[in-house]
């Protein structure tokens, strides 16, 4: 399933964007622009989230070729679905009022991304360039 691969690592690329916005936005505007993106279009969110959801489903049933077949690939399935409930968050924080009643694993896992933006934004780039330059790291 070699797209999938690929769709990974653009998805965690794209989580890394988002994440290093606020620190490099003003020297990358295709940071910015992202951003910017993310907070004004509901679709775009909503595309993020879906997209998170089935990634992180197929990495879990059908890893890259020289892994288990299950769960092969557990570090980047574990940081898209990390990255996908911290888009959650963002999509239901940007609702307002009726956002009260969030699940407690999703306000954890949000405010801890939140917190350590920059880092989380370097270990999802370092994640991706693994996952692309090694990916029979995942037999370790």
């Amino acid at each position: 399933m070699m797209q999938l691969y690929l769709l990974s690592i653009l998805f965690l690329a794209l989580g890394a964007a988002f994440l290093l916005s606020d620190t490099y936005g003003l020297s990358f505007a295709l940071l910015l622009s992202l951003r910017y993106a993310f907070r004004t279009s509901a679709l775009f969110r909503r595309i993020l989230i879906f997209s998170g959801l089935v990634l992180t489903l197929a990495l879990a049933l059908w890893p890259v070729a020289p892994g288990p077949a299950l769960l092969g690939d557990l570090v980047p399935m574990i940081n898209i679905g990390s990255l996908t409930i911290w888009y959650l968050y963002q999509a239901i924080k940007g609702m307002g009022a009726g956002a009260q009643e969030q699940a407690s694993v999703l306000d954890a896992t949000a405010l801890y991304v939140e917190r350590n933006k920059r880092n989380v934004g370097f270990l999802t780039i370092i994640v991706a360039v693994v996952h692309f330059l090694a990916p029979w790291l995942v037999l370790v």
